[in-house]
């Protein structure tokens, strides 16, 4: 695991280097990362490399500080009011990773797809917007609360990407422009980023098979970073701990072929059940105590994973060997991620084994991004009506839903030493804009 004291002065290195203002230009990292590396999408609630690195690549028009409060991204100003409209006016100039400018157009289209994805909660009191008569820069909105609007776009499930950008070739006005291919994720300064180019000249993200091969890639000296420790066998002795926290929630949902253990909070009292210690080496963060153990009740079934994220299936084989008892066999198969998204758009399974991304900080938001993942139209009636809970904690929250929380993806590891790490000032997680390399 992980060393606490370690993680922390990495990121006091980066703090104090930062402040000194001699930030070297330049250079490269490597890194082997057991995720999908063929796709990117920012407006997927369920992307796990969109949950590690989309800070990097997407921006969304609106952030908020530590505080809470919005703050213009790649908007003039914040929202205003406009008579009976709320007007957004976006900042001239602006250019997608991929030299394409940027308008009003790019922005509602932007809108859209998040409302079709997994933002369709979230974005269900937003009026869709339209664009004033000769204005190419203006995005009206009708019967909304400016702060409100602003707090919902500032969403990173809401980023802004040109009218071109898919999946398959994203296109943002973050720090890196992003090239996805099947065996690796390639991040090149973006030289049109809208709040400053990346330090680094590139970041390769490359696809790891299994969970233990980046720890064997960075014990053997082959790339820069250490996903989830600092080496397989032993540590690498000019390693440098970091750990930036959860980027997505790891969940057991369960579907309609499930029968009757397609209910609320079963899903979570399957996981609260596991003993920890089987699922220690799984780098899924800490676990509360185990509850009671409940066995899979259901008929021999599936625990479907995305194929190509070896972390993911790597997790459903190990619930999939815990749940399984004679004549309730569950047996973990990955899935092509269109399959996977089929099946839980339809709700045609009985166990999957899926990432969720947060909508946005704690509280409120937690709780509609897990709803959204289970069941969007209950999701939305949450967004109207927020009740008041006294605990936001995830797994309390998927008690009511038919999933449960396995665990954290965390973003955490171990680099060589001359890396500077920079923390999110707004968000969990790691600034890979912000980030750089010394001796370069």
């Amino acid at each position: 695991m992980l060393c606490c004291a370690a993680a922390a002065a990495a990121q006091s290195l980066a703090r104090s280097a930062g402040a000194m203002g001699r930030i070297p230009m330049g250079g490269s990292l490597s890194v082997r990362i057991p995720h999908e590396t063929s796709r990117l999408d920012p407006h997927d609630l369920a992307d796990p490399m969109a949950a590690i690195v989309g800070a990097a690549v997407f921006e969304p028009v609106f952030r908020l500080d530590p505080s809470g409060a919005p703050y213009a991204s790649l908007a003039q100003s914040l929202p205003m009011r406009d008579g009976a409209s709320v007007r957004v006016s976006l900042r001239d100039g602006l250019r997608s990773a991929r030299g394409k400018a940027l308008d009003a157009r790019d922005f509602v289209a932007s809108i859209e797809r998040a409302r079709a994805g997994g933002a369709s909660a979230l974005l269900s009191g937003i009026p869709k917007p339209t664009i004033p008569r000769g204005q190419s820069l203006a995005v009206l909105f009708r019967d909304v609360d400016p702060t409100e609007l602003a707090r919902v776009l500032s969403s990173p499930l809401i980023a802004m990407t040109s009218r071109a950008s898919t999946p398959a070739a994203p296109d943002g006005t973050g720090a890196f422009r992003a090239d996805p291919t099947l065996e690796r994720l390639t991040l090149t300064r973006n030289r049109h980023a809208a709040r400053g180019p990346s330090f680094l000249d590139q970041v390769t993200v490359l696809r790891a098979d299994e969970i233990a091969e980046p720890l064997r890639a960075f014990e053997a000296r082959q790339v820069d970073i250490g996903w989830l420790g600092a080496g397989y066998y032993r540590q690498r002795s000019d390693a440098v701990a970091f750990d930036f926290g959860a980027a997505a929630w790891v969940v057991l949902r369960t579907g309609s072929e499930a029968g009757t253990w397609n209910g609320p909070g079963v899903a979570q009292r399957l996981v609260d059940g596991i003993d920890p210690s089987r699922l220690a080496h799984l780098a899924l963060g800490s676990f509360p105590a185990q509850s009671s153990w409940m066995a899979w009740g259901g008929g021999p079934c599936e625990l479907l994973a995305p194929a190509r994220s070896a972390h993911l299936l790597e997790v459903a084989k190990a619930v999939a060997a815990i749940l399984s008892a004679p004549g309730h066999e569950v047996t973990a198969v990955g899935l092509a991620e269109p399959d996977l998204a089929r099946k839980r758009r339809s709700g045609a399974f009985s166990l999957m084994i899926d990432s969720v991304r947060p909508l946005g900080p704690g509280g409120v938001a937690t709780l509609i991004a897990l709803a959204t993942a289970d069941d969007p139209a209950r999701a939305r009636s949450l967004v109207r009506s927020p009740p008041k809970l006294t605990s936001y904690a995830p797994r309390v929250l998927a008690r009511t839903l038919r999933l449960g929380v396995v665990g954290e993806l965390r973003v955490a590891g171990a680099a060589i030493t001359p890396v500077r790490w920079a923390a999110q000032r707004d968000a969990t997680g790691w600034d890979l804009a912000g980030t750089y390399r010394l001796g370069v």
